[in-house]
């Protein structure tokens, strides 16, 4: 009987084998590139509506500061930092401040009181004060915000610190969130709010 003798050396295996590694190696770190890739867009997108949705809630409020349909005169922009805002607005238009009582729900007189500050340690919150300045209750309206500026301008665009000056509030709210491995995404919005209730 004849043996055959035709097969594989052990040097044909090795290379066999060097060349499926690189093959796969590469395969992996396309694989790899595109998961990163789709991660980080995947939190881009998240951040950006996130951004957008927490500057529209901002937005809608204080464009209702000042709003004083009875001219009492004891609703407007009542603090005006760098990195808060406080503000009231006769929403139920009823002449007072009302207590914001939210056991039974948001309504227009919970928010006649609101401050939205930046506390420095990534969080956005939204105050609700009583009409005797202390807070009814606090929440987080976005995390990971890793800057927020307002900045107040008179009737004629010029910046101003006095607050029955001010008829637009400019904010800026920059968002950085960490994406998996990739580098952390970071957007950052800014809006004009033109002040409908102040002073005119």
């Amino acid at each position: 009987m004849r043996k055959n003798r035709n097969g594989f050396t052990i040097i044909e295996l090795l290379m066999s084998i060097a060349i499926i590694s690189i093959a796969m190696s590469s395969i992996y770190g396309l694989y790899m590139t595109y998961v990163r890739i789709y991660t980080s867009e995947g939190v881009a997108t998240q951040v950006q509506q996130n951004v957008r949705s927490s500057m529209n809630i901002m937005v809608r409020d204080i464009r209702m500061a000042g709003l004083d349909p009875r001219g009492k005169g004891i609703f407007g922009i009542k603090v005006a930092a760098a990195q808060s805002i406080r503000f009231t607005a006769d929403r139920d238009m009823d002449g007072d401040l009302d207590d914001p009582d939210i056991s039974g729900g948001f309504n227009e007189s919970n928010l006649e009181q609101i401050a939205y500050t930046y506390n420095g340690t990534n969080l956005l919150e939204m105050i609700l004060y009583n009409p005797d300045d202390t807070i009814e209750t606090s929440d987080t309206v976005m995390n990971n915000v890793s800057n927020l500026n307002f900045t107040y301008l008179d009737a004629n665009d010029v910046v101003t610190a006095d607050l029955d000056e001010i008829r637009t509030v400019v904010i800026q709210m920059t968002v950085q969130k960490p994406a998996g491995r990739g580098d952390p995404v970071s957007r950052m919005l800014t809006k004009r709010i033109q002040c409908r209730n102040l002073n005119f």
